[in-house]
C-alpha cells in the first residue's frame, strides 16, 4: 500500500475504531476488569468448545466473556487458556496459532499484576494488549543522523521481507524492558550487551490495530542506541535478512512506498519527530498523527518492575 502521507500511515495501523460497540465482545476477569475483546467469529468458536468441557471454562453471555466460577487463580486460568488454544491450534481452527512461538505474554489484572499467561500467537484472538520493545539503532554521517533499518527475514511467518526498526520485540514473561532491550539487540544484530545497556528510553508508542489474527491494541516501549562508527549491527538469529545505513529522508520514502511493517513504521515516524525532521511547522497533521502514536487503551497494564534477572 502506498501512502500520500503520514498521516496515513499511522491511521493504517492505528485503525480500531474508539466506538466500543463496534469492537467485539469484552472478555473480563471475574471482577469485571477487562482484559481482552472477543470479535464474533472467535466468540462462536468458544461457545462450541466450551459445550464440550465439563465443567465449562467459560461463561459466556451477550455482553461480555470471563472465566467460570472454579477458576480462580492465574494458575488455573493460565492452563484453561493453554488449553483451549492447543486444541485450537490442533485442529486449525484459527490461522493466527499457525505462528505458535512457545513464548508466553503477561496479561495483566487489576495493579498491574499478570493474571495469566497465554501463548503470543493467540493474543489477537482474545484481543489482549500486548506490551513490547522498539529500539531505534542510528549513527551519524558528520553531523546527518542516519538510522539502521532492518529488512525482516523473507522466511518470517509474519510480515516477511518487509522493513522493521533494527532491533525489537515482545517482552516475554518475566523479564523486564531493560532486560528484552539487551537480549533482542543480541539475537537480532548481534550488537553486545556492553553496548546495548546504553539504550535510553525515549517514551512509548500505543495503538490498536486489526489483522486477519483479531484486535492487537499494543504498547510499545520506545528505545533510542547510538552506535559508535565502529559498530554496525549484524544478523544473527535469522530474523533479519540485511541492515540498512539510512537517512530519514530515504527512511521517509521507504514508509510512504509501504514498504515498512505497520507498527515499525510509527516507531520510526516518532523517532523523526523526537529529533526534529517532522515538525509541527512542516507537518500538517501534525497533531492528528501525534494523537495516533499514543492511542489511550483501555486495558491493564504493567505497573511493576520484575526482579527476576537474566543473562543476555
Amino acid at each position: 500500500m502506498v501512502f500520500a502521507n503520514y498521516l496515513q500511515v499511522v491511521q493504517h495501523c492505528d485503525s480500531v475504531t474508539y466506538n466500543k460497540d463496534q469492537q467485539g465482545i469484552p472478555f473480563q476477569l471475574e471482577d469485571g476488569t477487562v482484559v481482552g475483546t472477543l470479535l464474533p467469529r472467535v466468540v462462536t468458536a468458544l461457545i462450541t468448545y466450551n459445550n464440550t468441557m465439563t465443567p465449562s471454562p467459560f461463561l459466556i453471555s451477550g455482553t461480555h466473556v470471563q472465566f467460570n466460577t472454579h477458576v480462580t487463580n492465574m494458575v488455573e486460568r493460565t492452563q484453561e487458556v493453554a488449553t483451549l488454544m492447543t486444541q485450537w491450534r490442533k485442529d486449525k481452527v484459527f490461522p493466527a496459532l499457525a505462528g505458535w512461538r512457545d513464548e508466553l505474554y503477561a496479561v495483566y489484572g487489576p495493579g498491574g499484576v499478570p493474571a495469566f499467561v497465554m501463548e503470543r500467537a493467540a493474543t489477537p484472538l482474545f484481543g489482549i494488549s500486548t506490551f513490547g520493545v522498539h529500539i531505534n539503532v542510528f549513527g551519524r554521517d558528520q553531523d546527518t543522523i542516519k538510522m539502521w533499518v532492518a529488512r525482516r527475514s523473507l522466511t518470517k511467518q509474519t510480515w516477511p521481507g518487509l522493513l522493521d526498526n533494527c532491533v525489537a520485540g515482545g517482552i516475554p514473561y518475566t523479564y523486564s524492558t531493560k532486560e528484552t532491550v539487551i537480549k533482542e539487540c543480541d539475537e537480532e544484530a548481534s550488537i553486545p550487551a556492553s553496548i546495548a545497556a546504553h539504550a535510553k528510553s525515549t517514551g512509548a508508542v500505543s495503538y490498536y490495530t486489526m489483522s486477519e489474527h483479531g484486535l492487537q491494541p499494543e504498547t510499545e516501549y520506545v528505545y533510542d542506541l547510538e552506535l559508535p562508527t565502529d559498530c554496525q549491527p549484524t544478523p544473527k538469529d535469522g530474523e533479519v535478512e540485511c541492515f540498512y545505513f539510512w537517512t530519514l529522508d530515504q527512511v521517509k520514502d521507504s514508509i510512504l512506498k509501504g514498504d515498512w511493517k505497520p507498527n515499525c513504521a510509527l516507531v520510526a515516524i516518532d523517532f523523526m519527530i523526537r529529533h526534529g525532521h517532522i515538525t509541527p511547522d512542516n507537518e500538517p497533521d501534525f497533531i492528528d498523527i501525534m494523537y495516533h502514536l499514543h492511542r489511550k487503551l483501555e486495558f491493564p497494564s504493567p505497573k511493576k518492575t520484575l526482579e527476576i534477572k537474566h543473562q543476555p
